[in-house]
């Protein structure tokens, strides 16, 4: 009897433990619903930076590009289209019986096979593998793996790495056990392939590096130039501004799948990556990354590829101090100020800002310096260019723009063996100033500003705010950067 009351007494006891763990479980997908309808309203208007446009300028460029390029590339026009539905998928293989977790690869998992993630609230990711065929067309692609092992599935996946990008065509990929229901191969070729969009906020250059130029180097380094590009929503000038690092992660023509160079032609290969690999805004982590690839692999592969000679700060009578002369909002408006009190504090000053599609040229006269010292925003980027051991010293605009600035740079520059320094202005030291009154809302209570969210914030932040430095109040920190470089 105590035998049978024992007995029953765990069977309940598992009983309630399972259903315990059901609720939790559908609570927990309830909440994770949620949040993501909740992402997908979000609308490209809503992104932290405005799209953007290409310059006449830029656009006369493209003029002479295949020529100077010699591959595939034509030029077509953005285009817009409204948010897609949202797919409910989680990460796992199709076959539906394990789940895998990217990027690691099982070793003996079946050669054909699909996995796909696009559960991550800011990017989606499919890496394919086996008798694959990428058909390019129009304003849609797709991507079709033939396999008699798995059944019919499809996703939808936006090849960029901010899923809610509206001027981004998404991409079909899909398995099918029919080899006659998939379009026939019109080119084979041996070699992974990765399709990606540009477009989005390509042109900003802090967007460059880190929407498309740091994803691109996670997902296409491993395989070293063996590896071809397929790239829908081109920008042959954006192709050409970066050539010397594009052409170092493939040596394979780049394929326009929307022009002609793509429509109608079905390119076969055996393995497809559908989006680029991301895990933050300009971070690497390391476990994550194939070949356990860090932050220094990433700023070590640019400086080789620009042919930057110095790979670390060293010891000098006068480092070098590069000033960031930005020409509209949040410039020094005091530069040469800036500059003489640089120079006492021992430091050979250079004033430089990159122009554009210049990338090659400014990026010399960045790793001459040992320190760069700016005003929060893109030109910051040029961290990446600097030699290990340098100082990156940013400044900080008021009111309440730390938490933002230091998510932008401070991790990625650590990340790079960068040293970090920060130096956030009074209200005496902005131009805004000029414009409100010292009692104003704006500075006492800028918290009620940054509650009228972000694109209230920037307007006046960082869209009518220019920076006169306190060159007393900012001494200690040019001081602290001689330091830092002297402590080698």
């Amino acid at each position: 009897m105590g035998y049978e009351k024992s007995k029953a007494h765990n069977l309940t006891s598992r009983i309630e433990a399972r259903k315990l763990g059901v609720a939790l479980l559908l609570g927990c997908c309830v909440v994770i619903f949620t949040y993501f309808i909740s992402m997908s309203d979000i609308t490209a208007n809503q992104q932290p930076f405005a799209s953007y446009t290409v310059r006449e300028d830029a656009v006369a460029e493209t003029k002479n590009i295949q020529q100077t390029l010699g591959e595939k590339i034509l030029i077509f026009p953005l285009f817009d289209e409204k948010t897609p539905v949202f797919y409910w998928l989680f990460l796992a293989e199709i076959a539906g019986k394990e789940t895998e977790v990217l990027p690691e690869t099982n070793a003996n998992a079946p050669t054909d096979r699909i996995m796909c993630d696009v559960v991550n609230p800011r990017s989606e990711f499919c890496d394919v593998f086996g008798d694959v065929r990428v058909h390019g067309g129009g304003n849609s692609s797709a991507v079709t793996l033939v396999s008699p092992r798995l059944g019919e599935s499809r996703w939808q996946v936006l090849p960029y790495i901010r899923k809610h990008m509206q001027n981004i065509a998404r991409v079909s990929v899909r398995a099918t056990a029919d080899p006659l229901a998939a379009p026939r191969c019109t080119s084979v070729r041996n070699v992974p392939a990765v399709v990606f969009a540009l477009g989005g906020f390509t042109g900003n250059y802090y967007h460059d590096f880190t929407d498309l130029l740091l994803p691109l180097f996670l997902t296409a380094r491993e395989f070293d130039g063996e590896v071809q590009f397929l790239v829908t929503n081109i920008q042959p000038w954006w192709l050409l501004k970066y050539r010397p690092l594009v052409r170092r992660l493939t040596r394979y023509d780049i394929v326009d799948l929307d022009g002609a160079a793509g429509a109608g032609e079905v390119l076969c290969h055996p393995r497809v990556m559908v989006g680029l690999r991301f895990h933050d805004d300009l971070v690497v982590d390391p476990p994550r990354a194939p070949r356990g690839l860090a932050m220094r692999d990433f700023t070590k592969f640019i400086r080789a590829a620009y042919g930057l000679p110095r790979a670390r700060a060293e010891r000098a009578p006068r480092p070098r101090l590069l000033l960031v002369a930005r020409n509209r909002t949040r410039r020094f408006v005091n530069l040469l100020e800036i500059a003489a009190a640089a120079e006492r504090a021992g430091f050979e000053v250079v004033q430089a800002d990159a122009k554009f599609g210049d990338v090659a040229a400014f990026a010399g006269v960045v790793n001459s310096c040992d320190v760069m010292v700016g005003v929060h925003g893109a030109g910051l980027t040029n961290f990446l260019l600097l030699p290990e051991k340098a100082v990156l010293v940013q400044v900080v605009p008021c009111c309440g723009l730390e938490v933002m600035a230091a998510h932008t740079f401070k991790r990625p520059a650590e990340d790079a063996g960068v040293r970090y320094l920060e130096y956030s202005i009074a209200v005496e030291e902005s131009t805004l100033l000029e414009e409100y009154p010292r009692e104003h809302p704006v500075f006492t209570a800028p918290e009620s500003v940054h509650r009228q969210g972000f694109y209230e914030m920037a307007k006046i932040y960082l869209g009518k705010q220019n920076v006169r430095l306190d060159v007393n109040r900012f001494r200690p920190v040019l001081l602290r950067a001689m330091e830092l470089l002297h402590d080698q």
